[in-house]
């Protein structure tokens, strides 16, 4: 993967593709399973390559882009997604911004509306970082610990369940053999990149803390796509409906009985795919 060096840190990009450009903005909060074992987004394959540019790339704190211990914020986040356009000499661009993305496309899209032809928000919400959910709560408290104990303090009390991968109910053989990958990568991994890891994760959590886009989202007026599982177990679908219910000219795509990762499934890529056609066919 090439690299562009934006916003202080270092972005691992890939583009596939020829023609109007589209930015994917991946979901997760990075971390060692996202350097170590990698997943394969499946965006890459979706999209018509004579019609559309899909570029990828890894955000900070992720995948193989730089790590760094900063605290930082969503606006920072979209900082580094302009800051790649700009390296690319895009102008403007569809933007897609999935679960953990979301929220960084929301930041993009109303910080920086000229730059955006359209956007894109599959199995995300506004309002990611709710104390309502459990995972909220946990990533809340880690943080404050962070700023009470220490980093290194909190790690040290954690290292070895760090090394345990996360459950996981794989789909299919590849993801199976991902999560062997991960686990052998865990076991193998020096306790200093392992904190490095930790520390970026962390700070991703950080990142989302106390933000909530809702006021906000009737503010957007370019057109809005929201593609959602209704089993979705990680973002519930509720989040989704939320954000169409907010935003008058979106449209709403539910996909039935389908859980997070909602790009996997062939109903939400028929919906993404024809949306991103119908946009391109009402710029000429």
């Amino acid at each position: 993967m090439p690299f562009a060096d934006v916003n202080g840190v270092r972005l691992a990009y890939d583009s596939v593709g020829e023609g109007v450009p589209l930015l994917f903005i991946h979901g997760g909060y990075g971390g060692a399973p996202t350097t170590l074992a990698p997943q394969t987004h499946a965006i890459k394959t979706i999209l018509p390559r004579d019609r559309v540019r899909t570029i990828l790339y890894d955000r900070r704190n992720a995948g193989l882009s730089s790590y760094t211990d900063a605290h930082y914020t969503l606006p920072t986040l979209a900082a580094d997604a302009l800051g790649l356009l700009d390296h690319l000499s895009i102008d403007k661009a569809i933007i897609v911004g999935s679960s953990a993305g979301g929220p960084i496309a929301l930041e993009l899209a109303l910080s920086k509306p000229e730059r955006v032809i359209a956007l894109c928000l599959p199995n995300t919400g506004a309002h990611l970082a709710s104390l309502e959910r459990p995972q909220g709560k946990t990533r809340l408290e880690l943080v404050q610990r962070c700023k009470a104990e220490g980093d290194k303090a909190v790690f040290l009390s954690r290292k070895d369940a760090l090394r345990v991968p996360p459950p996981s109910e794989p789909k299919d053989a590849a993801e199976i053999a991902r999560q062997e990958k991960l686990k052998a990568a865990l076991q193998a991994v020096s306790e200093e990149d392992l904190f490095r890891y930790s520390v970026g994760e962390i700070r991703n959590f950080e990142a989302y803390l106390g933000v909530d886009y809702t006021p906000r989202l009737k503010e957007l007026q370019m057109p809005v796509c929201i593609i959602h599982g209704t089993a979705d177990r990680v973002v519930p679908y509720a989040w989704g409906e939320t954000l169409h219910k907010a935003i008058p000219q979106s449209e709403m795509h539910p996909i039935a009985d389908a859980d997070h990762g909602i790009l996997s499934y062939e109903g939400a890529a028929i919906a993404l795919r024809n949306w991103v056609e119908r946009v391109i066919a009402q710029r000429r």
